[in-house]
């Protein structure tokens, strides 16, 4: 029986007590396991103590725990592997993720266009070795082409871009599932318009990450001195230069900080197909995986700056460095799902919850795992029937 009454065949465990015994009636909360066709009851919310209380902090022993089930599972999960299939569709998305980035660029500042170009060109020769600049220039001006008509173009070409940039969030989507050892609930509908919008909120982030660390009083004056006088903002415009620039200078690391942890809280939070009951903007999976990815980026900035250019390699050097710096940021995000995981099993094991095998967090919806778990039940008895068969066959040869 699955969760709804549906006989299909399926094996079902409980998660919870067994001597909680809720009614048949109650609608009951389950997960599908990865690669099984087995139904897993998970308890009520209301039924046991919730496991993100702050006041359930992790003891000792749980931190052993969590530390050792996240160093066996990523080896025996091959978890390097699967972040090597992410960074594979970070390349691949690479193009559209540029061309929606620029086109929101250029829609945020339609009257001063000409400012992101100089803003793209200055970054490309802040980040990239001289002895490649001008081929990623030609690269970029290729992929933002597109992004020159007027404001229909640049919507239209802002929705293709995040459309097609949302591969990378998909397939992040599918190893968060494996980590938390489930099979993805959403209907394929709802999974692509959930996944096209984390995409939206990370390439807008990214975007406002990349303009936070180039704003300097240049920019602000190309920007707002043109409509500072007819629209009486002289003193505002004076305000954001003499005051608030200098402030910023100070407090731009933050900020950007804060920016960074916030979207890969949106990631870890939406993507898997697990439902934690509460938002948390800081985990430690999202506080790890922000640091680490910063000093990353920083160790492949310095290799841009002093060392490709000496590198016997010479272009090709520089592109491998990338693709391992992208491997490894991959590799980065994994572990943080996969330590999230871990403390969230570690917090419901504390309260009480049968998560020794499975997480008991309930999924967002069922509808595809119903469907998984039919197609797997009728390819089983499928097989036990050729079984079956091929047994008679044996003992009654002709």
């Amino acid at each position: 029986m699955n969760a709804g009454g549906e006989n299909t065949g399926a094996r079902v465990t409980g998660g919870a007590d067994e001597s909680r015994g809720e009614s048949t009636s109650t609608r009951l909360d389950y997960v599908v396991p990865t690669g099984g066709s087995s139904i897993h009851l998970v308890p009520s919310a209301s039924g046991m103590r919730h496991p993100l209380d702050r006041r359930n902090r992790l003891r000792r022993a749980s931190w052993k725990l969590v530390l050792r089930r996240s160093w066996n599972d990523f080896i025996s999960d091959a978890l390097m592997d699967r972040a090597a299939v992410l960074a594979f569709f970070m390349f691949l998305t690479a193009a559209p993720t540029v061309l929606a980035a620029y086109s929101i660029a250029t829609l945020i500042f339609a009257r001063n266009r000409e400012q992101v170009t100089d803003l793209t060109q200055e970054a490309i020769g802040k980040y990239v070795p001289g002895e490649i600049a001008d081929e990623v220039r030609s690269v970029v001006e290729v992929i933002v082409g597109s992004a020159a008509g007027g404001t229909r173009a640049l919507i239209l070409a802002v929705v293709i871009g995040l459309f097609s940039s949302s591969a990378w969030v998909r397939a992040f989507s599918r190893s968060a599932n494996f980590i938390y050892g489930r099979v993805e609930g959403r209907s394929i509908l709802s999974t692509w318009v959930t996944m096209w919008g984390i995409t939206v909120v990370m390439v807008v982030g990214a975007v406002t990450i990349i303009g936070a660390s180039l704003l300097r009083e240049s920019v602000v004056l190309a920007v707002f001195e043109p409509i500072a006088h007819p629209l009486g903002l002289v003193d505002e415009l004076n305000f954001l230069t003499s005051i608030f620039l200098p402030i910023w200078r100070w407090i731009r690391v933050p900020v950007i900080l804060v920016i960074a942890l916030t979207l890969v809280a949106v990631l870890y939070y939406f993507a898997p197909n697990v439902r934690p009951r509460r938002f948390r903007w800081l985990t430690l999976g999202s506080a790890v995986a922000v640091c680490c990815v910063g000093i990353t980026w920083w160790l492949l900035g310095m290799y841009l700056r002093y060392f490709a250019g000496a590198s016997a390699y010479g272009a090709i050097g520089t592109l491998i460095a990338v693709i391992i710096a992208c491997w490894v940021m991959n590799i980065i995000l994994v572990v943080g799902v996969k330590l999230d995981a871990e403390v969230l099993r570690a917090k419901e094991l504390q309260v009480g919850y049968n998560s020794e095998r499975h997480i008991q967090a309930p999924s967002r919806a069922t509808v595809a795992a119903r469907k998984y778990v039919h197609n797997q039940c009728t390819l089983e008895q499928q097989a036990r029937e050729l079984k079956r068969t091929s047994s008679k066959d044996e003992s009654h040869p002709e």
